[in-house]
């Protein structure tokens, strides 16, 4: 028996006024359906995802509109019957890839059928993002002011890559260099075994990976023509996609459930 002691406790940071519940399912004849909420905040420019994937595990996808930014926490339950730990939270920050409709839109996006599964018109695929080095999360408010808050619980977990800060440095609002905000590990990841590879009990550092997939999220506006062919929205397209993250951790036993 797998006990996520976790689980009720992310279940109710979901359940936030303001944010709309889908019904979710990637469309295969056997897929499951489950909850998924997102949310628009136009004075924050942000737009907020959230979900449980089937293992129990929360995630929240934040995209910082105004700093091109894309912040992902995962919530990772312990099995409580092996003895693991309660909960571990990583954090990944990455380029925003501009997928996503702007956060005013996404804050009047409304159902006229809750009970309807949505399914999206389009799969994006999987972006596999390697993470060698850790954030200084005090520090990462240049990056976005979204990250100390969102990260707080993953102040030694917080990962990305000298290449996706340099991106997001480079998009010149923020200004700075990368050494400012990491902790180079680059040398230890690079020679580093996949977890799976290593002895559980064996207390040597090896690559984990985590992996989600978000099965449905506006990724652009439609605009149609009337009659005098002026130009208006008329509706959303819809995408999914998913996401693997690999980072450094000191022992599989920070790495469970990649094996």
């Amino acid at each position: 028996m797998r006990i996520r002691g976790v689980f009720f406790l992310y279940l109710g940071l979901l359940t936030i006024n303001g944010e709309l519940l889908i019904n979710i399912s990637k469309g295969t004849e056997k897929a499951s359906v489950f909850h998924q909420y997102i949310s628009g905040n136009s004075t924050a420019d942000t737009v907020t995802i959230k979900f449980l994937t089937p293992d129990g595990v929360g995630v929240q996808q934040v995209v910082d509109l105004k700093n091109k930014v894309s912040i992902s926490v995962y919530t990772v339950p312990g099995e409580q019957d092996l003895g693991e730990y309660g909960y571990q939270v990583f954090c990944f920050v990455s380029l925003f890839t501009g997928d996503m409709i702007p956060a005013e839109a996404v804050n009047k996006l409304r159902q006229k059928n809750s009970g309807t599964v949505r399914v999206a018109e389009e799969h994006r695929g999987t972006t596999v993002q390697d993470n060698p080095v850790k954030l200084i999360v005090p520090r990462s408010s240049h990056i976005s002011a979204l990250i100390p808050s969102l990260c707080r619980e993953a102040r030694d977990a917080t990962y990305s890559s000298e290449h996706e800060i340099k991106k997001i440095l480079g998009n010149g609002a923020h200004g700075g260099s990368p050494s400012e905000f990491i902790k180079k590990n680059l040398h230890a990841y690079e020679t580093a075994d996949r977890c799976d590879r290593v002895d559980r009990n064996e207390e040597k550092p090896c690559i984990c990976s985590i992996s989600s997939c978000v099965w449905w999220f506006p990724c652009s506006l439609k605009f149609c023509r009337n009659m005098d062919g002026e130009e208006h929205r008329c509706g959303i397209r819809t995408c999914s996609k998913c996401t693997s993250n690999r980072f450094l951790v000191s022992s599989p036993l920070f790495c469970t459930w990649d094996r």
